[in-house]
Protein backbone atom coordinates (compact mmCIF):
# COMPACT_ATOMS: atom_id res chain seq x y z
CA UNK A 1 0.00 0.00 0.00
CA UNK A 2 1.41 3.41 -0.59
CA UNK A 3 0.17 6.68 -1.14
CA UNK A 4 -0.56 7.89 -4.67
CA UNK A 5 1.42 10.04 -6.92
CA UNK A 6 0.49 13.56 -8.01
CA UNK A 7 -0.94 12.25 -11.21
CA UNK A 8 -3.36 9.62 -9.27
CA UNK A 9 -4.51 12.42 -6.97
CA UNK A 10 -5.35 14.74 -9.96
CA UNK A 11 -8.07 11.89 -11.15
CA UNK A 12 -9.96 11.12 -8.23
CA UNK A 13 -10.07 11.95 -4.50
CA UNK A 14 -8.18 8.58 -3.52
CA UNK A 15 -5.60 8.49 -0.92
CA UNK A 16 -3.74 4.87 -0.84
CA UNK A 17 -3.19 2.96 -3.56
CA UNK A 18 -3.18 -0.99 -3.22
CA UNK A 19 -0.72 -2.44 -5.10
CA UNK A 20 -1.92 -6.40 -6.05
CA UNK A 21 1.11 -8.53 -7.14
CA UNK A 22 -0.08 -9.97 -10.60
CA UNK A 23 -3.15 -7.68 -10.48
CA UNK A 24 -3.90 -4.15 -11.26
CA UNK A 25 -3.92 -1.73 -8.35
CA UNK A 26 -6.61 -0.72 -6.21
CA UNK A 27 -7.74 2.72 -5.29
CA UNK A 28 -9.12 4.17 -1.70
CA UNK A 29 -11.10 6.93 -1.05
CA UNK A 30 -12.86 8.10 1.91
CA UNK A 31 -12.02 8.43 6.21
CA UNK A 32 -9.72 6.70 6.75
CA UNK A 33 -8.95 5.62 10.19
CA UNK A 34 -5.92 7.78 10.91
CA UNK A 35 -8.44 10.66 10.50
CA UNK A 36 -10.72 12.20 12.64
CA UNK A 37 -14.15 11.76 10.96
CA UNK A 38 -15.65 14.78 12.31
CA UNK A 39 -19.06 13.00 11.00
CA UNK A 40 -19.25 10.52 14.17
CA UNK A 41 -19.13 8.14 11.84
CA UNK A 42 -15.68 6.78 12.33
CA UNK A 43 -13.86 5.13 9.51
CA UNK A 44 -16.09 4.82 6.10
CA UNK A 45 -14.29 4.19 2.65
CA UNK A 46 -14.51 2.62 -0.62
CA UNK A 47 -12.14 0.47 -2.62
CA UNK A 48 -12.19 0.78 -5.85
CA UNK A 49 -10.39 -0.58 -9.56
CA UNK A 50 -10.09 3.04 -11.03
CA UNK A 51 -8.66 6.07 -9.47
CA UNK A 52 -11.85 7.95 -10.34
CA UNK A 53 -13.79 5.52 -7.81
CA UNK A 54 -16.70 4.40 -10.31
CA UNK A 55 -15.90 0.79 -10.38
CA UNK A 56 -15.78 0.84 -6.24
CA UNK A 57 -14.83 -2.79 -5.64
CA UNK A 58 -16.25 -2.65 -1.95
CA UNK A 59 -16.76 -0.24 0.66
CA UNK A 60 -16.74 0.23 4.68
CA UNK A 61 -18.70 1.86 6.77
CA UNK A 62 -20.31 1.13 10.54
CA UNK A 63 -22.66 -1.41 10.95
CA UNK A 64 -26.04 0.02 10.82
CA UNK A 65 -27.67 0.76 14.02
CA UNK A 66 -29.25 -2.37 15.96
CA UNK A 67 -26.37 -4.76 14.29
CA UNK A 68 -24.37 -5.38 16.77
CA UNK A 69 -22.80 -2.72 19.62
CA UNK A 70 -19.14 -1.38 19.36
CA UNK A 71 -17.12 -0.83 16.65
CA UNK A 72 -17.78 -3.41 13.99
CA UNK A 73 -17.56 -1.65 10.55
CA UNK A 74 -19.47 -3.44 7.22
CA UNK A 75 -17.81 -4.57 4.24
CA UNK A 76 -20.20 -4.57 1.51
CA UNK A 77 -20.06 -5.24 -1.88
CA UNK A 78 -21.26 -2.70 -5.06
CA UNK A 79 -24.75 -4.18 -5.12
CA UNK A 80 -25.11 -3.94 -1.27
CA UNK A 81 -24.58 -7.18 -0.26
CA UNK A 82 -22.49 -7.68 3.12
CA UNK A 83 -19.16 -9.58 2.41
CA UNK A 84 -17.77 -9.78 5.92
CA UNK A 85 -17.53 -7.72 9.46
CA UNK A 86 -14.21 -6.24 10.76
CA UNK A 87 -13.35 -5.31 13.91
CA UNK A 88 -10.85 -3.06 14.38
CA UNK A 89 -9.09 -2.65 18.19
CA UNK A 90 -10.49 -0.09 20.36
CA UNK A 91 -8.22 3.42 20.65
CA UNK A 92 -6.70 3.27 23.91
CA UNK A 93 -7.04 -0.13 24.91
CA UNK A 94 -3.39 -0.26 25.16
CA UNK A 95 -1.44 -3.66 24.76
CA UNK A 96 -1.09 -5.35 21.63
CA UNK A 97 -4.05 -3.84 19.31
CA UNK A 98 -6.42 -7.24 17.98
CA UNK A 99 -8.04 -6.75 14.29
CA UNK A 100 -10.55 -8.98 13.86
CA UNK A 101 -12.18 -10.56 10.09
CA UNK A 102 -15.49 -12.44 10.02
CA UNK A 103 -16.75 -13.86 6.86
CA UNK A 104 -20.34 -15.02 6.27
CA UNK A 105 -19.53 -18.32 6.56
CA UNK A 106 -18.57 -18.37 9.96
CA UNK A 107 -15.03 -17.82 9.37
CA UNK A 108 -13.18 -15.35 11.96
CA UNK A 109 -9.98 -14.78 11.83
CA UNK A 110 -7.98 -12.52 14.49
CA UNK A 111 -4.55 -10.79 14.35
CA UNK A 112 -2.22 -8.92 16.68
CA UNK A 113 0.39 -6.57 16.38
CA UNK A 114 3.33 -8.10 17.19
CA UNK A 115 4.34 -11.90 16.25
CA UNK A 116 5.71 -13.57 19.47
CA UNK A 117 8.30 -14.36 17.09
CA UNK A 118 8.95 -10.52 16.11
CA UNK A 119 8.59 -9.66 19.63
CA UNK A 120 11.30 -12.16 20.41
CA UNK A 121 13.50 -10.76 17.89
CA UNK A 122 13.02 -7.40 18.94
CA UNK A 123 13.93 -8.26 22.71
CA UNK A 124 17.25 -10.15 21.13
CA UNK A 125 18.21 -7.17 18.97
CA UNK A 126 16.83 -4.31 21.49
CA UNK A 127 20.57 -3.66 23.03
CA UNK A 128 22.06 -3.21 19.88
CA UNK A 129 19.32 -1.02 18.34
CA UNK A 130 19.93 1.07 21.28
CA UNK A 131 23.65 1.46 20.52
CA UNK A 132 22.64 2.50 17.22
CA UNK A 133 20.19 5.03 18.22
CA UNK A 134 22.62 6.86 20.82
CA UNK A 135 25.38 6.49 17.91
CA UNK A 136 23.18 8.77 15.81
CA UNK A 137 22.10 11.27 18.21
CA UNK A 138 25.50 12.01 19.07
CA UNK A 139 26.49 11.76 15.30
CA UNK A 140 23.95 14.44 14.65
CA UNK A 141 21.79 12.27 12.11
CA UNK A 142 18.65 12.95 13.03
CA UNK A 143 15.53 11.35 15.57
CA UNK A 144 15.79 8.67 16.93
CA UNK A 145 14.53 5.42 14.92
CA UNK A 146 13.09 3.11 16.93
CA UNK A 147 9.76 1.11 15.86
CA UNK A 148 8.17 -1.67 17.83
CA UNK A 149 6.98 -4.96 16.11
CA UNK A 150 4.39 -4.43 13.68
CA UNK A 151 4.20 -8.01 11.94
CA UNK A 152 0.68 -9.31 12.16
CA UNK A 153 -0.34 -12.72 11.09
CA UNK A 154 -4.68 -13.33 11.07
CA UNK A 155 -5.14 -17.13 12.20
CA UNK A 156 -8.53 -18.73 12.55
CA UNK A 157 -9.77 -17.78 16.31
CA UNK A 158 -6.37 -16.27 17.17
CA UNK A 159 -4.68 -18.97 17.73
CA UNK A 160 -1.66 -20.07 19.56
CA UNK A 161 0.44 -19.12 16.39
CA UNK A 162 1.66 -22.02 15.03
CA UNK A 163 1.85 -22.66 11.20
CA UNK A 164 1.52 -20.88 8.24
CA UNK A 165 -1.51 -17.95 9.03
CA UNK A 166 -3.67 -17.45 6.33
CA UNK A 167 -3.07 -14.26 6.03
CA UNK A 168 0.50 -12.28 7.46
CA UNK A 169 1.76 -8.79 6.99
CA UNK A 170 5.50 -8.13 7.38
CA UNK A 171 6.22 -4.93 9.24
CA UNK A 172 10.02 -5.22 7.42
CA UNK A 173 8.60 -5.43 3.52
CA UNK A 174 4.97 -3.14 4.72
CA UNK A 175 3.16 -5.78 2.51
CA UNK A 176 0.34 -8.42 3.16
CA UNK A 177 0.44 -11.96 2.01
CA UNK A 178 -2.66 -14.28 1.57
CA UNK A 179 -1.79 -17.75 1.35
CA UNK A 180 -5.16 -19.27 0.54
CA UNK A 181 -8.20 -18.96 -2.17
CA UNK A 182 -10.74 -19.13 0.31
CA UNK A 183 -11.65 -15.79 1.43
CA UNK A 184 -13.03 -12.87 -0.48
CA UNK A 185 -9.90 -10.46 -1.06
CA UNK A 186 -11.88 -7.76 -0.66
CA UNK A 187 -12.90 -8.18 3.11
CA UNK A 188 -8.80 -8.75 3.26
CA UNK A 189 -8.07 -5.28 1.11
CA UNK A 190 -10.25 -3.49 3.77
CA UNK A 191 -8.65 -5.25 7.02
CA UNK A 192 -5.28 -3.99 4.83
CA UNK A 193 -6.39 -0.15 5.15
CA UNK A 194 -7.43 -0.36 8.36
CA UNK A 195 -4.21 -2.01 9.35
CA UNK A 196 -2.37 0.27 7.69
CA UNK A 197 -3.81 3.57 8.66
CA UNK A 198 -3.85 2.17 12.54
CA UNK A 199 0.01 1.36 12.66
Amino acid sequence: MRYPTAQERTTGTIQRVIEVRGGAALYVAGVLPEKDARDGFGPHFTVSADPTGHQPVCSVSRRAPGSTPGTDLAVTAPDGAELGVLRPPLRGAGGRPRYEMSFPDGTTLTGRRGTVSAWILYVVLSPLLLIYNIAGLVGGYGRPDWHLPSRTAWRPGGGPGLGLAPVKFSGMTDKYKVRTDRLDMRVVFAQAVLHEGDG
